[in-house]
């Protein structure tokens, strides 16, 4: 993010939905324990939706944010059941526990009576720490931002697919919402060039080598590669649909903007640099603004899918996004994710 987008962000004024836009919905959002995840959950049980469910890495935390969310919106006259709110366990450090938590959702829409109407992938890290997965081996960011990412997006979207098809309204499309950034745009990412992008991001001393240039660039990288796991999903629903004009499920991306989240906190064990803090605490939106992008864009019409979405419009992520140069990054990357994620689960249908 530029000085300029920084210092001019307390000028964009968000805004909510209009009331019951989720009248009756089931909206699932990961990382929903706290900060942004947290309020979009509230929000979105304000603005009418029936049932949230909430994937959050342990479980007591997630019951204790249940709580919370009960108890602020009784406190601004909403009344929340606590039967609206389901707490699912979800670490996206590992594929079996995505697996896991999607077969859940399976059986909720097919079996159980349930539906899902919109499915907001928050959940994501920013570390200064080389650290792989215990299960995977994957480099930290890379699976929790970008492949765990990714498959729990393919698991959940024939679920989006399958409640829009017993749905009674043709108005209203089911979202898949991936949470991206506005900081891809300072990705060096000079993996992108490497026989094998996905190997060459793991490898410690390439991770050494360019978090020296630039402490933020394994982020701004992970963030880089939802952008193409968003158009890639995008286009995957938009081909399969009648005639392909009209997507069988709207999936989007946005930047909630530089929010004062708990992202990198000492909670987590990483504590942000001072220069940020001081940032955070000048110019950085509160959760409760940041996490108005969420269900902005889980209402957000056709015109929304495929594209990325900042201060709630429809904007160009740049050339590094859509550039051919980037076409040829992203469509080698998409593939070496699918070979990965085709070999952690076998009945993954792409």
């Amino acid at each position: 993010m530029s000085l300029y987008k920084l210092l001019t962000l307390p000028l964009h004024r968000l805004r909510l939905p209009p009331p019951k836009s989720f009248d009756g919905q089931t909206v699932l959002i990961t990382g929903a324990n706290t900060g942004l995840g947290r309020e979009a959950a509230r929000q979105a049980l304000e603005l009418g939706a029936s049932t949230v469910i909430m994937g959050v890495r342990t479980l007591s935390k997630g019951e204790a944010a249940k709580q919370d969310i009960i108890r602020q919106s009784t406190s601004t006259g909403v009344v929340i059941s606590p039967e609206a709110i389901e707490v699912w366990q979800l670490d996206m450090e590992s594929f079996e526990s995505v697996k896991s938590f999607a077969s859940r959702a399976d059986r909720y829409v097919k079996t159980g009576g349930g539906r899902l109407d919109v499915a907001i992938m928050n959940a994501g890290v920013a570390t200064g720490k080389f650290v792989q997965t215990p299960e995977d081996g994957w480099e930290r960011s890379l699976q929790v931002n970008c492949l765990s990412t990714a498959l729990l997006s393919l698991r959940l979207l024939p679920l989006l697919q399958h409640s829009n098809a017993k749905s009674s309204s043709t108005s209203v499309l089911p979202h898949l919402v991936i949470v991206a950034s506005d900081i891809h745009a300072i990705a060096s990412f000079p993996e992108r060039t490497a026989p094998n992008i996905l190997q060459a991001l793991n490898d410690r001393e390439q991770w050494e080598k360019t978090q020296a240039r630039n402490p933020a660039e394994r982020y701004a990288v992970t963030k880089l590669l939802d952008h193409f796991i968003a158009i890639e999903l995008a286009n995957m629903v938009t081909s399969s649909s009648q005639g392909g004009a009209m997507p069988s499920v709207i999936v989007n991306s946005l930047t909630p903007g530089f929010c004062k989240s708990d992202l990198m906190s000492p909670s987590r064990g990483e504590k942000a640099p001072l220069p940020l803090r001081v940032m955070q605490w000048l110019v950085a939106r509160d959760v409760t603004e940041g996490a108005k992008t969420y269900v902005d864009a889980a209402v957000q019409g056709v015109s929304s899918h495929g594209k990325w979405l900042e201060n709630q419009v429809v904007t160009d992520p740049g050339d590094i996004v859509t550039g051919q140069d980037a076409l040829r990054a992203r469509q080698q990357v998409w593939k070496e994710m699918l070979d990965v994620l085709k070999q952690v689960d076998a009945g993954l249908m792409v």
